[in-house]
């Protein structure tokens, strides 16, 4: 039984480890930023998850496993969203995204034209509270 655990962990180890070094050099390869986001993003959820799911399982006792799992659960649901927002900021932001990013302009037309009317509708509120 315990060379059992021993490869599987061994196995989900050096599976996240081959994900994380793959990411490093997508990080380092992409030109773009969004591009590199994605691999950073590959890494976060897959590489160390993998990595801390074999720790998990080579684990002394249950609530150690237990801990484990949980922070491998809390990395899959914060690391994405993080991921998700970094890289809206960099579509917002940059101006030369058209030369290398198919961007729904329909969309950030409507989102900037939304945000122009909540500060206007702001500003015309200070003005009516003066």
């Amino acid at each position: 039984m315990e060379w059992i655990r021993f490869f599987l962990t061994a196995a989900l180890v050096l599976t996240g480890l081959v994900f994380c070094c793959i990411s490093v050099y997508g990080i380092f390869r992409f030109e773009y930023a969004a591009n590199r986001m994605h691999a950073a993003a590959i890494a976060d959820t897959m590489g160390i998850s993998l990595c801390m799911i074999g720790l998990a399982i080579s684990a002394p006792d249950f609530f150690s496993a237990f801990k484990i799992l949980l922070v491998v659960v809390f990395w899959w649901l914060s690391s994405p969203v993080a991921s998700h927002m970094l890289c809206r900021l960099e579509i917002k932001t940059d101006e030369q995204r058209d030369e290398y990013m198919t961007v729904h302009m329909d969309t950030l037309k409507q989102e900037r034209e939304a945000a122009a009317a909540a500060q206007d509708a702001a500003g015309e509120e200070k003005e009516g509270q003066a």
